[in-house]
């Protein structure tokens, strides 16, 4: 993270607390469930303008010839190999930002009750808003799975189950998808649960309700302390780990109008239809929320990457004649993009009323 702060001088040194650093970072982290299991880009700079690449690497053919024993005069190479299909993926990086106005004096290299709030609330802010950019990059998914296999969308009359969940894994597992790691083979502690390997989830929290309720949903409370969880985990249902997020943009509302009774929308021949993605690994890539810390301050001028904080200095001006207001805003870079969309499925379906 770089700080930077502008004054009458111009761009001066100005350093601020590892711990607000730190604050803002991981609010901004939990606030964004939709970068869970993204792959990270490479930034590049080219004639000053910034653009993200990845390289997607297919999977290889199964070697399934026996190897002979050499012999005789050797040629090289002794084997035959194969080249394996790397397709590189660019994107334009996009920066994104806020502010808010301070109307009091605020030490950042004092770690006190108003600079945390601020800190949080920047934090939040900033995890919010790439979280709802990265759901929009999510929404091109061409994979569609509706509730229980009926078309139209206007025809779903179903809250997720089971077998949505097991066919769109399925989907992904016939065209080589990648689970996601650490397995959990399991745990002594009293209550905790084996899991496999999975692909990661995402659901609106209307629709965590109804995967809570499925059969073989194990809650995240269950896993014991082996297994790393993702932010806003809930628990796992049918070789998928599920994360949820009260994102409004997986909500099209009023989009099923077959009759359906005690389900969410604004009457039971209207309900809102909600988006929930399955994904593997490697399918989706981003440019967000970075944690890599090293120092317990920074200057201006330390490149860090995921979000920068600047502040701005009180001065006497026509506008501020007492140097009572400065400005104290986060900015971040975000790009997202499906790398493989054989790796990715959108489920649509209801979700159930109080």
């Amino acid at each position: 993270m770089t700080i930077a702060s502008s004054g009458a001088g111009g761009l001066n040194q100005y350093p601020v607390d590892y711990q607000l650093m730190r604050m803002l970072l991981e609010a901004a982290k939990v606030r964004a469930p939709f970068l869970n299991g993204t792959l990270p880009g490479m930034l590049q700079r080219n004639a000053g303008t910034d653009s993200v690449k990845w390289e997607r690497i297919e999977n290889l053919t199964k070697a399934t010839t026996p190897l002979t024993e050499l012999s005789g005069a050797l040629s090289l190479p002794t084997r035959t190999g194969v080249v394996p299909t790397i397709t590189p993926i660019t994107a334009q990086m996009l920066k994104y930002g806020n502010t808010i106005y301070l109307t009091e004096e605020l030490d950042l290299m004092s770690v006190n009750a108003r600079a945390a709030k601020f800190m949080l609330t920047l934090g939040e802010n900033a995890g919010a808003t790439y979280n709802e950019l990265m759901a929009d990059v999510f929404q091109a998914a061409t994979q569609v799975r509706l509730g229980n296999g009926v078309t139209p969308a206007t025809a779903i009359v179903t809250a997720i189950a089971a077998n949505d969940i097991k066919y769109a894994q399925n989907l992904i597992n016939r065209q080589g998808g990648k689970k996601f790691l650490p397995f959990g083979f399991g745990s002594t502690n009293i209550g905790t649960s084996p899991l496999r390997a999975s692909y990661m989830g995402i659901c609106h929290v209307d629709v965590g309700d109804d995967i809570r309720d499925i059969a073989d949903f194990i809650p995240v409370e269950a896993y014991g302390g082996y297994t790393q969880t993702f932010p806003f985990e809930i628990g796992y249902s049918n070789g998928v780990r599920w994360a949820e997020t009260e994102e409004d943009s997986l909500i099209s509302a009023d989009e099923a109008t077959t009759s359906a009774a005690g389900f969410r929308g604004t009457s039971d021949v209207l309900n809102d239809v909600y988006d929930s993605y399955i994904i593997a690994m490697d399918a989706v890539g981003s440019v967000g929320l970075g944690e890599n810390h090293t120092k317990e301050s920074y200057m201006t001028g330390d490149r860090i990457p995921a979000v920068i904080l600047t502040q701005g200095q009180r001065m006497a001006t026509v506008a501020d004649p007492q140097a009572e207001i400065a400005p104290l805003s986060w900015k971040g870079w975000l790009v997202g993009k499906i790398l493989n969309d054989n790796w990715i499925t959108r489920i649509r379906t209801l979700a159930t009323g109080e």
